[in-house]
């Protein structure tokens, strides 16, 4: 079994510059769009990688922190063309969103990642297209806070208190590792953390293992439906 997903045309990706892969991929999927999605699924189609089961996940944990008045922003590391964070931030309304991401495609693996080295460089997204998928979903921009460059550079520089959701996306064991220790720290009660690649990519599943056998008072939760969502919830204080 792989440590990483089978690359698609992976042939085809050595002669494509990596500042066109957004723009390529949003146009595949464009053709690939089911007509009977509803809103915001349909808009947030061609944005995302994100499997729908996570998607609605995400949506799902935005109505309980918006029902709970979970106090915090929300945080996405791992943005991509900004599906997803369009999904957040149509769901909360008000909520400021703090997005994180190099959109220089994933950094070096570690020898924690097995064999996901294919990956290095590759997924590249862009701020150009998040600002265009939020713009469709009227977000207001006052909301959008872009922290770009590789987390390593951008978590020191970032003043967050509280996150009422943390989206975990950053597939590799370093991204994950640096994520859930800076910022799960920051999740008040009642809020939660959504793991997009455990599972999936070795690394990640590998750095959240490591976080909860440290943290027995934190449980991995799921929802299943064709794929799993994988999610923390953050206890109440008693």
């Amino acid at each position: 079994m792989s440590d990483a997903p089978e690359q698609s045309y992976k042939i085809v990706r050595k002669f494509i510059p990596k500042r066109l892969q957004p723009y390529l991929r949003g146009f595949r999927k464009r053709l690939a769009r089911p007509q009977a999605l509803e809103q915001p699924y349909k808009s947030v189609f061609s944005y995302t990688q994100a499997h729908p089961v996570r998607q609605r996940n995400l949506v799902r944990l935005c109505g309980l922190i918006e029902q709970r008045k979970v106090s915090g922003s929300i945080v996405e590391c791992g943005v991509l063309d900004g599906g997803t964070a369009a999904l957040m931030a149509y769901s909360t309304k008000t909520r400021s969103i703090h997005l994180f991401d190099s959109w220089e495609g994933l950094p070096e693996i570690t020898t924690e990642d097995g064999d996901g080295g294919e990956w290095v460089g590759q997924v590249v997204g862009s701020p150009k297209r998040v600002q265009a998928i939020m713009r469709e979903l009227r977000v207001d921009p006052a909301r959008l806070n872009f922290h770009k460059g590789w987390f390593s550079d951008t978590f020191p520089d970032a003043s967050i208190d509280q996150i009422a959701l943390l989206h975990a996306d950053g597939d590799f064991y370093e991204s994950v590792k640096l994520t859930l220790e800076t910022w799960a720290p920051k999740v008040s009660p009642g809020g939660f953390i959504q793991l997009d690649d455990y599972g999936i990519f070795v690394g990640c599943t590998k750095a959240v293992d490591e976080f909860l056998s440290q943290r027995p008072h934190l449980k991995l939760e799921y929802v299943e439906h064709q794929a799993r969502a994988y999610f923390i919830e953050i206890p109440l204080r008693t």
